[in-house]
């Protein structure tokens, strides 16, 4: 197991577009069957995409993991876009598997909380999970948030799945 120690967070500004583009298609590629869009989808998004996704920390931040200089992982928090006034999507939550079990993605989620918590009128916080992902219900459900529905969708690599969805009140 990897060590904790030399582990940091930092918040993706537009000139870390590369790195969150990269982690992200390895995101996607390695767990479609758990994310909303696949490699295919992400890979044809032109670079300005990227730089916009980063650019805008009013309605979003992305943060980025890193074991020493190399980046583990990432989390976003984002105004939602039908009610930005009050709330905010957690998701594209991913740290590679040799990092997992080490509670990294506590701290993740600790970096989104705060994010949201500072943003002026966030009142509630939504994020979901396929619902045979145990560690995204465990670490949601460590968190405080409260399951309130679910709903079928079709997930990246377009299979059908039951999505779990969870409130937190701020």
């Amino acid at each position: 197991m990897k060590n904790v120690e030399g582990i940091t967070i930092k918040q993706w500004l537009e000139d870390d577009w590369q790195t969150f583009k990269a982690i992200r298609l390895e995101a996607v590629t390695l767990n479609s069957r758990y994310y909303l869009t696949n490699f295919e989808t992400e890979f044809l998004k032109d670079d300005e995409y990227w730089k916009l996704s980063l650019r805008d920390t009013y309605n979003g931040n992305v943060f980025g993991i890193y074991d020493g200089n190399i980046a583990i992982g990432l989390m976003g928090a984002f105004r939602h876009r039908e009610h930005k006034d009050d709330t905010a999507i957690f998701g594209m939550v991913y740290v590679r598997e040799e990092y997992r079990g080490m509670k990294l993605s506590d701290r993740l989620y600790n970096a989104c909380l705060e994010w949201a918590k500072a943003q002026k009128g966030i009142k509630r916080i939504l994020i979901s999970h396929r619902d045979d992902n145990h560690a995204s219900k465990s670490i949601i459900q460590k968190m405080g948030f409260q399951f309130y529905e679910e709903a079928e969708i079709t997930y990246g690599d377009a299979s059908h799945g039951l999505s779990c969805r969870y409130e937190l009140k701020i």
